[in-house]
């Protein structure tokens, strides 16, 4: 099961002075156990606001799938600290938001965000961004191949190829090569990325706000 340790400070005692209240807390929680916690920073859990916290660290943790969790917390710590240096929050409501979208991915939508964050890691700025793509991840497709060669293979076996232009190429790999930059495919270290169609700006509302 996925869970995040979360070092979360009072945003306004962070940016104002050198002394200010900081907890670590693991999610997903229950209301009574967030209304303490955020007790503890001074702060009201049933009327705080995206300006009320701010994360300085997400760390992911998961028994049954480990290396996931270990590289989308480095993504997301990247992103953190980049977001800091740019003038960003990253509030409890965004982390809170993106975890819960996280952990109910399955395994290849758990990969095909990997590839997203890989791709796209320049172009994102804050948290928000990565929830954007996350909310927008049937946009884009992810083929299972590592290089342009296995790539050639699949797209023989899967029949996107006909068999006219099969004829075309002596080898795999220059099919896989020519196919994939003709498809805007980026080759990542969990198979090819294509952007299907476009992004949808609007980030959706939780329809549940509480981790429990």
């Amino acid at each position: 099961m996925l869970i995040a340790r979360i070092d979360m400070v009072n945003k306004k005692q962070y940016e104002e002075s050198e002394i200010y209240k900081e907890i670590k807390i693991i999610i997903p929680r229950t209301s009574e156990e967030l209304k303490k916690d955020f007790e503890y920073l001074d702060l009201d859990y049933e009327n705080y606001t995206i300006q009320d916290t701010h994360i300085k660290e997400c760390v992911f943790m998961d028994r049954d799938d480990e290396d996931f969790a270990v590289n989308i917390s480095s993504y997301v710590n990247n992103i953190i600290c980049k977001a800091n240096k740019l003038g960003y929050t990253s509030p409890f409501q965004d982390i809170k938001k993106f975890f819960n979208m996280v952990r109910n991915f399955d395994e290849d939508e758990k990969d095909k965000i990997l590839a997203i964050l890989e791709v796209k890691e320049k172009q994102i700025n804050n948290i928000r961004d990565i929830i954007k793509y996350a909310q927008n991840i049937n946009c884009f497709n992810l083929t299972d191949a590592y290089d342009n060669h296995e790539l050639g293979k699949r797209l023989v076996y899967q029949g996107k190829i006909d068999l006219e232009d099969l004829m075309d190429y002596a080898d795999l790999d220059r099919l896989g090569k020519e196919y994939s930059e003709d498809k805007n495919m980026i080759k990542t270290q969990y198979g090819y990325l294509r952007q299907e169609t476009d992004l949808v700006d609007h980030i959706e509302q939780d329809s549940e706000e509480e981790l429990e």
